[in-house]
């Protein structure tokens, strides 16, 4: 849930969420605009060692999700991408239709101490993005995602804007223990969760 902290320090989802600060006319990095999405993020208990009790490492609503939006973007020229969440960019790797955002950030903790200066979370998102006519072979649901790429004309440019409406995947905080006064409890552990996007623009 790092989008939603980080945002306040150097910036990961689950940390930015919690942020919601208002933008007009957001500008994104690179080139090529893909899309804006709207994800909820569930917690997937069966990969998760961290007590997502404990709001130092969840911070869920009644239904069990966190929500938060991000923007995928490209420069094609460079070969570089970026997530930007919150108006805040890092960068994405794009292959095929999968993209992965890694972000490592120091994030103070309270099961590691007042004194604690150097805790961080180190927050993996995972997607593979699907085209409208992907998207209706699935129904629209990734839990109907098996792993592969479902019949439908891949995500690409057209005239109308990048065809792309559903992002599938996970998003994966590990909290890592501080060296300078810190006593973290537990030291390490990891909170993951699936998630789901749908364009939003």
């Amino acid at each position: 849930m790092f989008l939603k902290r980080l945002a306040l320090s150097v910036l990961p989802v689950a940390a930015v969420a919690a942020a919601m600060a208002c933008y007009s006319d957001p500008v994104y990095p690179g080139n090529q605009v893909l899309g804006t999405f709207r994800f909820e993020a569930r917690l997937d208990p069966a990969r998760t060692t961290c007590d997502a009790s404990v709001r130092d490492f969840a911070q869920l609503d009644d239904a069990g999700l966190f929500r938060f939006e991000g923007t995928f973007s490209r420069d094609t020229d460079a070969g570089t991408g970026y997530l930007t969440v919150q108006g805040f960019s890092r960068d994405a790797g794009y292959e095929g239709q999968g993209v992965t955002s890694t972000l490592r950030a120091t994030a103070p903790r309270a099961s590691c101490g007042s004194g604690c200066e150097d805790s961080a979370i180190e927050e993996t998102l995972k997607v593979t993005l699907f085209s409208d006519s992907q998207a209706r072979t699935l129904n629209r649901d990734c839990k109907l995602h098996d792993g592969g790429i479902p019949e439908g004309t891949p995500p690409a440019p057209t005239e109308n804007g990048y065809d792309v409406s559903l992002a599938c995947g996970s998003l994966t905080d590990v909290f890592l223990p501080g060296t300078r006064n810190c006593n973290c409890q537990p030291s390490t552990c990891t909170t993951a969760y699936t998630i789901q996007g749908a364009r939003r623009d």
